[in-house]
């Protein structure tokens, strides 16, 4: 049977913008104000990912963990307010790439 397999590609700056939404959502503390320097699986469990946060004004860089999971509810979120199709059944999964992260949609 034939399958489908999508990739939605999000910029550092949707990424942020979801993370933001998603944590105001969950009435959990918001990620600084910043933008997205680059997000890395954790070093240590590959469960979870790092999300660097700039400030460009301190010159500072912070970063922040979360799951996968979370990353992932994060960008579906972004996906329902932007009109991006997701459907239910679908597995989904967080890739990573040097500039990009990936929402994997397998159906």
């Amino acid at each position: 049977m034939p399958r489908e397999d999508r990739r939605i590609i999000f910029e550092h700056e949707e990424v942020y913008k979801a993370l933001y939404s998603l944590c105001v959502q969950k009435e959990l503390k918001p990620p600084p104000a910043g933008t997205v320097g680059k997000v890395i699986v954790h070093p240590v469990d590959p469960a979870k990912v790092l999300v660097q946060i700039r400030d460009d004004r301190k010159q500072t860089a912070i970063d922040v963990e979360f799951s996968r999971d979370f990353l992932a509810a994060a960008l579906m979120l972004f996906c329902r307010g932007h009109r991006i199709p997701l459907p239910k059944s679908a597995q989904k999964a967080v890739e990573l790439d040097s500039a990009n992260v990936v929402l994997r949609v397998l159906v």
